[in-house]
């Protein structure tokens, strides 16, 4: 028993050893191999009914067998290839292909390339009579195939990467109808690969690609956000390879984070797609770059777009915006390139649609012309200012510029939409200027261009208009407008570069537009959109100010009347065709200031600034006052201050002829102090560069209205002379009132002014403070044909010690002057800031006639004249060889400087004799009586001013004026 029980157990142990040697090879096959039967040896899954025996026992090759209904596995780095054969032509067939890529060395995911493809036909966009479809384990069904033939000869056969690990393809043919004789033919190479080799999909570790969420419950539909941190990629389902068919993908696109004063802009271009998309293929990067060369190449290739997209065609939708509701920028359906697409705001939605029904000869290599394939769009993020008009911030593209008192929103630069804009749209932008504001427009750049060939021709793709707000139409353009492309990008407010190149002159009106009104209304309509026909253009816009010059209305005359009636502030005037920005070569403008009766003004001009030039110092020289001059005459820039008397008189009290502010030359060298209720401020600046304006051309001022009495005296004063004395400080009322108020001295035609004064000379031009024993001046001007010093006087101590006599005629007297320009006058300043006082005496005179010189003494004594007969006429003055009214000679004061005209000798002739008293008795004495009782009245009348000498004073338009009192003040 025990024997037989040992030979049992060693039976079985030998039949365990020669089942564990058959057994043993078994084991060894993977699940990417068939074993095979007898000899238990391993071959490749594709090997199995390819036709040929690799098996020993020919197990491999089982009669009727077929490579459908098996799931096929492989290893990384393998190529495998099948064939499948339609057994019976007139039955139906249907076959499934599995293959799986089940991690580590058997692949991530699986290639298909369709080497032979023959499978019913497509026809007016439906498969008939078979096709193919493709499933993929974890996704949605979408019920789309694949049919016809492919790929031709020539080109490279189309190829597919699953997303998932398992892919099942499923073929179908149908036996009916008139196509049961198409042939049939399907070969099929493919491999495993793992993620590392995905670069193309997935990128590498060091930039790997953000290829969004995938929207749970959809096939392909992706969100992105926050792409301008990452490297984001729009890619096709399946990509780089066939996508499915029937699929609607969206791709949402949002930008959340966005930096503070920014806007956020979603843009969209062609990445470098199927470039790539070959780098797993034998031969892959020659084909790769001839898809390249074809993308971006073929300029024969039509962009097939917008209405050339029929609905059984692929595309892509572009939306403004995050739903399907929002505008649509583009429909893409095939071309070289996509051109970029750019969204107004934040968000923006791509919308893919794959037809039901296609051929894999779509997807061959060359591509065919203008068909949608496999894509990949990179995602970027643009940020412009918030407040900028970059963009259009309503769902119109509308912007509007309106001017206020800012510097900053007077002048600017526009530039088109930085986003694209959709077909049949128009942008509008709104200028609007303050009520005397005229706009003042040119182009620097202005281009359209179209991004790719088109089927339909639209005769004005981008039509620009330009309207006045007044309705005048000022351009209409389908081309060009006008253009001003000299002028360079940087100008006098912004700081450009020592090597950028200057204007080198300003834009003209031919090169630009102007408006009539303040406001402007541009608008630039697009037929295709401007993703398609983009247009550009940089605008230079301008508010020009005309309430204080208009250049139709006034010419080159630039004079602004204020009339002051409390404090205000004067600038340079803000209009830029006084500059040399816009087109003039020399600044000249007047302001003219008038304060209410009872006020004088108070300038304080805080600052200056003439322009870029550069002017060669002056050396500094001031007035006889101490403020700042100008050199006469020299042609260079100033900034005058003068005040105006009698309106037309115009004294200087200070000039500017360089760059200063009030904090580097003293409060008190640019403060003036006026005497006149008229002042007038001369700006200057000759010499003007392209660049300049008021931005470095310029000037501020303040003026203070101060309440000052009206002076009640006529200091404009014609008749044949007078005496006037003034003190400091005044005593009486009209003194005070009529405090730093020159006095007019003016001779009749025919006649010249002479005055006399006591002090001595000193320079009139002098710089520094010249030897006086006071700080007072009497300072005499000539008042024709400009007002001009030609005394400076530093008077005597007092009327009764005057010794050092001085004498002045007006210019006339000495020099020729025409009779059309004579106009023989003086004018008088007494400047004071000592205790003191000053004193003047001026006379009428006129120079001895010849006619009167050489008629016999006896016919000038028998006429009544003067005793002077070698002076040559009846009443004058010899030490002056000047004759005098006749109505001075003998009343009481010395005219002449001698004092000939009182002496006794020669004003007894003007005395009654006794020897006529005596014969006409009582009536003489009478009518003497009477005469001196209207002598004493006139007398009183004359001195209700005790100090001066009274004349009427007459308006500066009066030619002929007469005096209304010859005595002089005592």
């Amino acid at each position: 028993m025990m024997a037989h029980a040992t030979a049992l157990i060693s039976g079985l142990t030998a039949v365990l050893l020669i089942s564990f040697t058959v057994v043993k090879p078994t084991l060894c096959c993977r699940i990417s191999e068939f074993m095979c039967k007898s000899t238990g040896g391993c071959v490749q899954l594709d090997e199995y009914c390819d036709g040929k025996y690799d098996c020993p026992d020919r197990s491999d090759e089982p009669p009727s067998c077929t490579a459908c209904n098996r799931t096929y596995y492989g290893e990384v780095g393998k190529s495998y290839r099948l064939t499948v054969k339609k057994l019976q032509k007139e039955r139906p067939f249907l076959c499934h292909l599995s293959f799986t890529a089940s991690g580590q060395e058997h692949g991530d995911f699986v290639e298909l390339i369709f080497e032979e493809f023959r499978l019913g036909t497509l026809y007016l966009g439906e498969c008939i009579s078979g096709e193919m479809q493709i499933l993929e384990l974890g996704r949605p069904y979408v019920g789309g195939s694949w049919c016809g033939y492919g790929p031709t000869d020539g080109t490279a056969p189309a190829v597919y990467y699953s997303e998932a690990g398992t892919v099942t393809l499923t073929l179908r043919v149908p036996v009916s109808g008139l196509y049961t004789t198409l042939p049939f033919a399907f070969g099929l190479r493919f491999k495993f690969l793992d993620n590392r080799q995905a670069s193309v999909r997935l990128g590498t570790a060091a930039e790997p690609k953000e290829r969004g969420e995938l929207v749970p419950g959809t096939h392909c539909s992706r969100n992105f956000y926050e792409c301008y941190r990452k490297r984001c990629s729009l890619q096709s389902p399946n990509y780089p390879g066939m996508y499915p068919r029937n699929v609607t993908c969206r791709y949402t696109v949002r930008q959340k984070v966005v930096p503070k004063c920014k806007h956020a802009m979603v843009s969209v271009t062609q990445g470098r797609g199927s470039a790539v998309q070959q780098s797993h293929r034998s031969g892959g990067g020659s084909r790769g770059q001839q898809e390249a060369a074809m993308g971006t190449g073929n300029g024969t290739a039509i962009i097939r777009v917008n209405d050339m997209c029929s609905e059984n065609e692929d595309r892509l939708v572009f939306h403004d915006g995050p739903s399907e509701d929002d505008p649509i920028l583009l429909r893409y359906c095939g071309g070289p390139a996509l051109p970029r697409v750019v969204a107004s705001g934040p968000a923006m939605l791509v919308v893919f649609k794959s037809w039901v029904h296609n051929s894999p000869a779509t997807f061959s290599w060359p591509p065919p012309v203008s068909r949608l394939r496999s894509f990949e769009l990179d995602v970027r993020i643009a940020f412009v200012d918030s407040d900028s008009l970059d963009y259009a911030k309503g769902p119109a593209c509308e912007f509007t510029v309106n001017a206020s008192g800012t510097p900053k929103s007077r002048r600017g630069v526009l530039v088109s939409p930085r986003h694209a804009v959709p077909p049949n749209s128009t942008c509008t932008y709104r200028f609007q200027g303050l009520p005397d504001d005229r706009v003042w427009m040119y182009f620097e750049s202005y281009g359209h261009r179209s991004t790719g060939h088109f089927l339909t021709f639209k005769p004005c793709p981008t039509r620009l208009r330009i309207w006045d707000g007044a309705g005048t139409l000022l351009g209409d353009h389908c081309d060009t407008p006008r253009l001003c492309e000299h002028i360079a990008t940087t100008d006098a407010s912004s700081s450009a570069p020592l090597n950028v190149t200057r204007p080198k002159r300003p834009c003209t009106l031919d090169e630009s537009y102007l408006s009539k009104s303040p406001s402007v209304i541009l608008q630039v309509h697009s037929v295709l959109g401007t993703v398609l026909e983009p247009f550009g253009f940089r605008l230079h816009y301008e508010f020009v100010d005309s309430g204080a010059y208009d250049r139709e209305t006034d010419g080159d005359a630039c004079v602004m009347d204020y009339r002051v009636r409390e404090s205000m502030d004067l600038a340079e005037p803000r209009n830029v065709f006084l500059y040399g920005r816009g087109g003039a070569k020399s600044l000249d403008c007047v302001y003219r200031l008038q304060a209410e009766p009872g006020y004088r003004l108070q300038i304080v001009v805080r600052n200056a600034s003439f322009g870029s030039r550069e002017h060669a110092p002056q050396p500094i020289s001031r007035t006889v006052t101490g403020k700042y001059a100008c050199p006469p005459d020299d042609g260079g820039p100033r900034l005058a201050v003068r005040e105006v008397f009698w309106r037309t008189v115009r004294v200087e009290r200070g000039c500017f002829c360089q760059n200063f502010t009030e904090a580097a030359l003293g409060t008190p060298q640019v403060t003036f102090d006026t005497s006149s209720d008229r002042v007038e401020l001369h700006f200057h600046v000759p010499g003007l560069g392209v660049t300049d304006d008021f931005v470095n051309t310029y000037f501020s001022a303040h003026v203070r209205v101060l309440r000052w009495p009206t002076c009640p005296r006529k200091q404009w004063v014609r008749g044949s002379g007078g005496e006037i004395e003034l003190a400091y400080p005044p005593e009486a009322r009209e003194d005070l009132h009529c405090r730093d108020v020159p006095w007019l001295l003016e001779a009749r035609p025919g006649h010249s002014m002479f005055v006399q004064t006591w002090g001595r000379f000193l320079p009139v031009n002098a710089s520094a403070a010249a030897p006086c024993r006071t700080r007072n001046r009497i300072l005499l001007y000539a008042v024709r044909p400009d007002v001009r010093l030609v005394g400076n006087v530093c008077p005597a101590e007092a009327r009764d010690g005057r010794r050092d006599t001085l004498y002045m005629f007006s210019d006339e007297w000495t020099v020729f002057v025409p009779d059309d320009q004579q106009n023989p006058s003086f004018m008088v300043e007494f400047v004071a800031q000592d205790a003191g006082s000053m004193a003047f005496k001026w006379l009428e005179v006129s120079k001895p006639s010849k006619r009167v010189q050489t008629t016999s003494p006896s016919m000038r004594n028998q006429s009544g004249g003067g005793p002077h007969r070698g002076l040559g006429c009846a009443y004058g003055c010899p030490e002056l060889e000047a004759c005098i009214s006749p109505t001075l000679w003998c009343d009481g004061h010395r005219n002449c400087p001698s004092g000939v005209d009182e002496a006794d000798l020669e004003c007894q002739t003007k005395w009654p004799s006794f020897k006529v008293l005596r014969s006409y008795g009582l009536p003489v004495v009478g009518l003497g009586l009477a005469g001196v009782v209207f002598a004493v009245l006139a007398c009183v009348y004359c001195r209700r001013e005790p100090e001066y000498k009274h004349y009427d004073e007459p308006e500066p338009a009066t030619e002929n004026t007469t005096r209304s009192c010859s005595t002089i003040a005592s």
